[in-house]
């Protein structure tokens, strides 16, 4: 299997180096949607309550387009991602004890994108390092605005599907910089 992905990506950087390649920085903030009741539920002892939590999300990424065949093209994706945070009383004893958690993750993702230089749409499959690995899957809508020869501003609504204790979504707008390679 290792040698298979190093053949793969031999063969699509090569190919790539024939197509336009793109490189994509944004940063994002949103909303992540979660039941965090169910969190405590599964990840916690019996008895402990949510106390507070606040589920906004906000984020940096890079993304990088190699190659493409016809109208897709292929790339790759790292970003780091606070998630959520919450806090919860668990139950000990007479006094019980105050636990607060960040969830935040890194990812890297393969991404195929769809559509034109104006606008176009990315999915792909995300393996999310968050105490652990979490399988994922990524979908975006783009829109390019240009301000130079090569480079754009986009605007990216993005949702994530991840399955984590529970499956949670952050969703988010992201905006940055394109720079056409």
């Amino acid at each position: 299997m290792r040698c298979f992905t190093i053949f793969l990506l031999t063969v699509l950087t090569i190919t790539g180096s024939y197509s336009q390649q793109q490189l994509d920085i944004t940063l994002g903030a949103g909303y992540t949607a979660i039941d965090l009741d169910k969190v405590v539920e599964k990840d916690e002892v019996s008895g402990t309550r949510l106390e507070d939590w606040d589920q906004a999300n906000f984020g940096i990424s890079a993304q990088y387009f190699f190659t493409s065949f016809g109208e897709v093209q292929f790339g790759l994706e790292a970003m780091y991602q606070h998630l959520y945070w919450y806090r919860v009383i668990v139950p000990f004893g007479s006094t019980p004890i105050d636990r607060e958690y960040t969830i935040t993750a890194g990812r890297i993702s393969g991404i195929f994108r769809f559509g034109s230089e104006n606008a176009s749409f990315d999915l792909g499959p995300t393996l999310n390092f968050n105490n652990g690995t979490q399988l994922g899957l990524m979908l975006s809508g783009n829109k390019y605005f240009p301000i130079a020869d090569n480079i754009d501003i986009p605007l990216k609504l993005r949702i994530d599907v991840i399955d984590g204790i529970v499956v949670y979504a952050p969703i988010s707008l992201n905006t940055g910089i394109r720079v056409r390679l």
